[in-house]
């Protein structure tokens, strides 16, 4: 498997950098929620470097028509990101179908917004019996996700141990990881949620070979939006990100394997003139409560995420005696 340095904090991604195209040819890359916008984009973009992309989406009409304008080097896949047995049997075949039986980048880039339908939201009448609500937005966006994490390590370690192979895993997150978003309640939760699991994994990934990012865009352009609603957001200030940058963001992350555990953000060029930057907020770098706990906290969590090491340990970690 690939080796990989434990993280550490070396200072922010240096972005000026270019994606290394070259190595994408060959791979096999399977983006979740890859027939329209963002995801299609990103597709697109690898497709043309020489990757092998698998499009999976519930939007089976796009998703065929975009897999089939890519010809030889994409498929697509129906998949539910929610269900479970869907997701393995999408990943049993973006194997089978790739032209080296692997499965080298994984982009967990399905979700759905609060246009969707937030129930967290709305105020029910307090004199009728409390309404359950549906947490759909969680559950595509964190629980689908983590589905397309867990799937994602097992297929890794599954690949030819090549040297030319590589496990990289990138989460399509949000900029409301970091900045308050009124009324996108389950939307925010759910990529805060996901940037947590990034932070987390980053600390352990190595063990596997494996490499964990989170893309963060905030305003993008896409047809989802009237041109009126744009218009709207533009007037108070909205600066938008074409999808490009998204994509080329993404392979940046696919191709340098010196980056791990790091935080891309999508922004104007006005912002980033590359389109996309290192958020730089993801480690405790001065000195202080914060840092002095982050340090506690790795000294005591002695957890390795290897095959057998739980034997010897309680369910909390700790060494059995």
């Amino acid at each position: 498997m690939p080796q990989l340095s434990p993280y550490q904090y070396t200072g922010p991604v240096d972005c000026t950098i270019p994606p290394n195209y070259e190595v994408l040819k060959g791979k096999s890359v399977i983006i979740t929620g890859g027939a329209n916008g963002m995801g299609e984009e990103t597709a697109r973009a690898f497709a043309a470097e020489g990757a092998y992309v698998t499009i999976a989406d519930l939007n089976e009409a796009r998703g065929k028509q975009v897999a089939e304008e890519l010809g030889p080097n994409a498929q697509f896949l129906k998949c539910n990101i929610t269900s479970w047995d869907e997701q393995v049997t999408m990943f049993e075949a973006a194997i089978k179908n790739s032209p080296h039986k692997s499965c080298d980048i994984v982009i967990a880039n399905a979700g759905i917004s609060r246009a969707s339908g937030d129930d967290l939201w709305p105020l029910d009448d307090p004199n009728a019996p409390p309404v359950k609500p549906e947490l759909n937005i969680v559950n595509v966006n964190l629980i689908g996700t983590m589905y397309t994490w867990k799937l994602a390590v097992h297929y890794f370690r599954k690949q030819p141990d090549t040297e030319d192979r590589d496990r990289s895993f990138i989460i399509t997150g949000s900029m409301v990881s970091w900045i308050d978003s009124p009324a996108n309640w389950q939307y925010t939760s759910s990529k805060y949620g996901l940037r947590g699991l990034m932070r987390t994994a980053r600390r352990n990934s190595h063990e596997q070979g494996i490499r964990i990012n989170y893309v963060a865009p905030c305003y993008i352009k896409s047809a989802i939006r009237s041109a009126t609603y744009e218009a709207q957001l533009m007037s108070k200030g909205v600066e938008f990100a074409p999808q490009k940058d998204v994509a080329t963001c993404m392979m940046k992350l696919a191709t340098d394997r010196t980056i791990n555990g790091h935080s891309l953000m999508i922004a104007p060029r006005s912002v980033a003139k590359e389109g996309y930057m290192d958020v730089g907020m993801d480690d405790h770098v001065k000195e202080g409560y914060f840092k002095r706990t982050q340090e506690i906290q790795l000294d005591i969590i002695e957890d390795k995420w290897e095959v057998g090491w739980s034997k010897g340990r309680t369910p909390e970690g700790a060494i059995k005696s």
